[in-house]
């Protein structure tokens, strides 16, 4: 194992390449206050919710806007990324979710309940018409069975797409299924998502969940564990206790980093004598295991585990 505060890490390339998406925490669009609760967490991303979590009528749509930009206006999010989930396209509340996003400088919004690519195109052409949306990107839920069938053609026809987000409580209702919580239900539709977001270039997300008791901190870390097995970039929490759960899920150990410095530090020597493989521990290290060793460093970089890819450990 390398001395993490001696050894300088091979060039992996800039950090600035990587943005931890560790947890994305679900908020309701419903107090200023609550959004600042969740800003004040660990999480990567906030998810204001404009959709499910506001009561579906006209006056509480058009107070969770109200709310919204309110937020955007007043709370700290330090550098977080923010989301907004807005109402679906068959209600009438969508357009001026959108109106209220581009006003608060929000820069991702995720449309729900899609099946086809023809029902986020009618998203991105509003979109398109109005002034200051020029950097607003999405990343829609895939939460029914029309959409996980189709979610390559989204993927290959829908602009501004930057993410993709499984949704397991629609789905669960689109599919005839019941609301359990093992994960392995859903391996095809994660699965499908998955693979096409990382051959896209799209984020890749998906909900941790206990369906059956949200104090079940097992049920979230066994979702979260999945998730990242899988190949997922992060997970949807919807309560601030299960945020460092995820992040600790998602963030690189330091036994990941030992090995990642001692991976690349043996691959630059085997280089060095014509050699493309090197073997550690009794496993074969090639180049897909360098471009994960690569991800890994460059990640705990920005999480401040590593200091800007020199190999000292915080």
């Amino acid at each position: 194992m390398l001395d993490l505060q001696t050894t300088s890490a091979p060039s992996i390339g800039s950090a600035t390449e990587v943005k931890p998406r560790r947890c994305m925490l679900l908020v309701p669009a419903t107090s200023v206050a609550l959004i600042a609760k969740a800003a004040a967490t660990d999480a990567d991303i906030v998810m204001i919710d404009c959709d499910d979590a506001v009561v579906y009528e006209d006056a509480a749509k058009r107070l969770a806007r109200r709310v919204l930009i309110d937020a955007m206006r007043s709370v700290d999010f330090r550098g977080k990324e923010v989301a907004v989930r807005i109402n679906a396209t068959d209600t009438p509340w969508w357009r001026g979710d959108i109106e209220a996003c581009v006003e608060a400088g929000i820069e991702i919004i995720m449309p729900p309940k899609a099946d086809t690519a023809d029902d986020l195109l009618v998203v991105t052409n509003f979109v398109d018409t109005l002034a200051g949306a020029e950097r607003l990107k999405m990343w829609p839920m895939i939460e029914t069975v029309g959409a996980v069938l189709n979610c390559e053609d989204i993927a290959r026809r829908v602009p501004r797409l930057s993410g993709l987000c499984f949704g397991i409580g629609d789905y669960t209702v689109s599919v005839g299924s019941h609301f359990v919580d093992t994960p392995d239900r859903v391996l095809y539709p994660l699965s499908k998502l998955v693979c096409v977001a990382r051959y896209h270039g799209l984020v890749p997300l998906a909900p941790a969940v206990a369906f059956s008791n949200m104090g079940r901190d097992s049920i979230t870390e066994e979702w979260g564990t999945f998730l990242k097995r899988l190949g997922f970039e992060g997970a949807l929490v919807v309560h601030p206790r299960h945020v460092p759960i995820i992040n600790a899920i998602f963030s690189p150990s330091r036994e990941e980093i030992d090995l990642a410095l001692e991976m690349q530090q043996a691959i630059t020597e085997a280089r060095a004598q014509n050699r493309a493989a090197v073997v550690i521990g009794g496993k074969l290290i090639e180049k897909v295991n360098i471009d994960i060793a690569a991800r890994t460093l460059a990640i705990a970089a920005k999480l401040g585990l590593v200091d800007t890819l020199t190999g000292a450990c915080e």
